[in-house]
């Protein structure tokens, strides 16, 4: 009871309340405008809520050498670094930049807008709350990773879902409230970025890393989040002024005597920037001119913990290793992990 009171003097459960009202409105306004309109022909959309997002950025390219599409729109969060993005996923594809890809800021009435006038939309982010009961469109979840975290987001107008883990479909179309008779489809388009990436000495030049050493990738997720007026963590903090490299991790370097660079997380709260060791965010990674799956290709070996990369590494069979010093603080987080990984 004096949880529930705090709380409620701290304004939390008020500010979640109006959240989810807004949520519900939406979600109506939503269900309503896309079941009774029809979309346009040659129109396609694709949605996403991390700019770089390069399921997102990849499949803007895809769209574009599609010739049934005249009209692509992409709702991103910063334009600007959507473009920046686009164009890099065109450069690994050996592909021309769309020229009818339109860029629109994120937020409902584009999102709305988008959705409504397109026949094919992309998602890699549940960011439209509503239905679609027209049966007129094709509304494909990517996702912004197919890993051992659940995505307990509202629900979506998504009508298939794009998965390369079929072990997890049955939990993933349980968090997005979809019938288990969904339209399934194995695909993540960013995994061509990585595929390509493969022994491109060019990024290691970009990256200013040794050309002969083998490349060693940390990627942890260390998450806060502020939600509702709450803080939401997930896992522990590994960085701060007793920083270190995991013992699993520095032993996978010492192994194969390779060079060892950090990868942040999109989301993640903690810089690394305490340890001696070269670490890599998204604007950095954009100003050498390498996108994350880049990186991630040209890496000898990925080491994460629960990121959708080692996944993505195992299906097109290139090397990775799990190294899990916060398990359990981590199972037992807001988000958790997925039934077979708890």
């Amino acid at each position: 009871m004096a949880s529930f009171l705090d709380r409620l003097r701290r304004g939390h459960l008020l500010s979640r309340a109006w959240g989810r009202a807004v949520r519900e409105a939406q979600s109506a306004m939503t269900t309503a405008t896309l079941s009774l309109t029809k979309p346009e022909v040659g129109h396609a959309a694709i949605v996403t809520l991390n700019a770089d997002e390069e399921n997102a950025t990849v499949q803007a390219v895809l769209l574009g050498a599609d010739d049934r599409f005249d009209r692509i729109v992409l709702v991103t969060p910063d334009t600007e670094i959507s473009r920046v993005a686009v164009a890099m996923a065109a450069h690994r594809l050996g592909a021309n930049i769309p020229g009818h890809l339109l860029y629109q800021r994120l937020n409902y009435r584009a999102l709305i807008t988008a959705y409504r006038r397109s026949a094919e939309t992309y998602s890699t982010h549940v960011l439209l709350p509503g239905r679609d009961l027209s049966k007129w469109r094709r509304h494909v979840h990517l996702t912004h990773g197919s890993g051992p975290k659940p995505d307990t987001t509202f629900r979506a107008p998504t009508n298939v879902l794009a998965s390369i883990t079929p072990q997890w479909v049955p939990q993933q179309l349980a968090e997005y409230q979809l019938p288990q008779d969904t339209e399934v489809v194995e695909y993540m388009p960013r995994l061509e970025v990585m595929r390509r990436s493969v022994g491109d000495v060019t990024v290691l030049q970009r990256l200013g890393v040794s050309l002969t050493a083998p490349l060693v990738v940390w990627a942890p997720t260390y998450r806060v989040v502020q939600r509702g007026g709450e803080t939401r963590v997930s896992g522990v903090p590994l960085g701060g002024a007793s920083a270190r490299v995991p013992a699993g991790v520095q032993q996978a370097v010492d192994r194969l005597r390779g060079t060892l660079v950090v990868k942040v997380h999109p989301h993640d709260a903690d810089s690394y920037s305490e340890l001696e060791v070269t670490v890599f965010d998204g604007a950095a990674l954009r100003a050498l001119g390498v996108s994350a799956y880049e990186l991630f290709g040209v890496a000898d070996l990925v080491i994460t913990d629960y990121s959708s990369i080692f996944v993505e590494r195992e299906y097109l069979g290139l090397d990775f290793q799990l190294v899990e010093p916060d398990r359990g603080d981590f199972a037992k987080s807001y988000r958790g992990l997925r039934a077979s990984e708890s």
